[in-house]
């Protein structure tokens, strides 16, 4: 599955993989919403989905099983440079990122298109700097993949 943006005054952007990361940006206090999953698994419909996380909360195991996505547990001290490697392993230029952490900037500036998540767990100002795009919660980054004319709307030059 292929999501095709075009984006005027950018490019075209051919779109198969979305990475987003859980602790702060799926979830809060570690909990995932039922609106968040029930549009992550929408979004599985159209793109692979793939979460990374430290799994700083102990839920990766049990949000695993409510979802259609690859959670990858990250290990070690810089999450930050495992998250941006784990990027360029998909191709990043097929990738949106979403992320709202320090260790998050790395991959929201590799990826095709970056969008921080200023949530009620906040967005660090690193990966602000990295990202296209910011947004006010993960559901509505969710929603710019589900009605992508609103990414060719924000991100047009």
């Amino acid at each position: 599955m292929v999501l095709k943006l075009e984006i005027p005054g950018r490019k075209t952007f051919f779109i198969s993989k979305i990475v987003l990361d859980l602790n702060g940006t799926l979830t809060e206090d570690g909990r995932l919403r039922e609106e968040t999953l029930s549009l992550l698994n929408r979004v599985a419909g159209i793109l692979q989905v793939y979460i990374l996380t430290a799994d700083t909360f102990g839920s990766a195991a049990q949000i695993n099983r409510e979802l259609k996505a690859d959670i990858h547990v990250l290990c070690g001290e810089n999450t930050s440079a495992a998250k941006a490697m784990f990027l360029e392993h998909l191709g990043p230029e097929q990738v949106i990122a979403v992320g709202n952490g320090s260790n998050d900037a790395g991959m929201l500036e590799k990826a095709a298109i970056g969008i921080a998540v200023l949530g009620p767990e906040g967005c660090s100002v690193e990966a602000l700097r990295c990202a296209d795009l910011l947004v006010k919660s993960v559901n509505d980054a969710l929603l710019m993949v589900l009605k992508p004319q609103r990414l060719a709307a924000t991100l047009r030059r």
